[in-house]
């Protein structure tokens, strides 16, 4: 009877214990690390250091890092490029109340597309928002600096916004740079 007693407890303590050591061996599981295939190198982290096993490969210098490409310029989201169509018949149309919102839209879909935000500046230039066509245009300059003739519209739209607002100097200085970049294009 008391054997029966017996296994009982550790059978109750089995269906304690089983759940438990299958959980702990499925979180270890889940932190090691795969085993590289033979004859692939073994996958390195950024940044580690690679120790050469030979005898006296201590004294030798780390491998150079190798530079990280330059970031693209992000592709803008079709949902983006068909707000921008739209944004674009409504200005054709006159409705430069619509084409703002229609970029505005898009924009939230797209907050890194130089070219919607070039647009945009045009769009309050031509709604005599002068002060904010030239902040989006400025925007504009930043996310899309390596496009020459985007940077190009970008400070004719901010020549005209400064002109507008009576901002005689920083219009000469914004005219200086238009005429310099239509030299570097050609």
């Amino acid at each position: 009877m008391r054997v029966i007693q017996r296994w009982r407890l550790t059978g109750d303590s089995l269906a304690v214990r089983v759940p438990a050591l299958l959980l702990v061996t499925v979180l270890l599981g889940a932190c090691a690390v795969p085993a590289s295939r033979p004859g692939m190198p073994p996958d390195l982290g950024a940044g580690a250091v690679v120790v050469d096993p030979r005898p006296g490969a201590e004294d030798a210098r780390p491998p150079e890092a190798v530079p990280e490409p330059a970031p693209e310029a992000p592709v803008s989201a079709p949902a983006a490029l068909a707000l921008a169509a739209q944004s674009d018949q409504a200005r054709a149309e006159g409705n430069l109340r619509l084409a703002g919102l229609q970029l505005e839209r898009a924009l939230r879909i797209a907050p890194r597309d130089a070219g919607l935000w070039n647009r945009l500046a045009q769009v309050r230039l031509e709604q005599q928002e002068f002060q904010q066509a030239e902040r989006m245009a400025d925007r504009s300059l930043q996310l899309g600096a390596a496009d020459r003739a985007l940077s190009l519209s970008n400070w004719r739209i901010i020549a005209r916004a400064r002109e507008s607002l009576g901002d005689t100097e920083g219009a000469r200085r914004a005219l200086e740079e238009v005429r310099r970049l239509e030299r570097a294009l050609g």
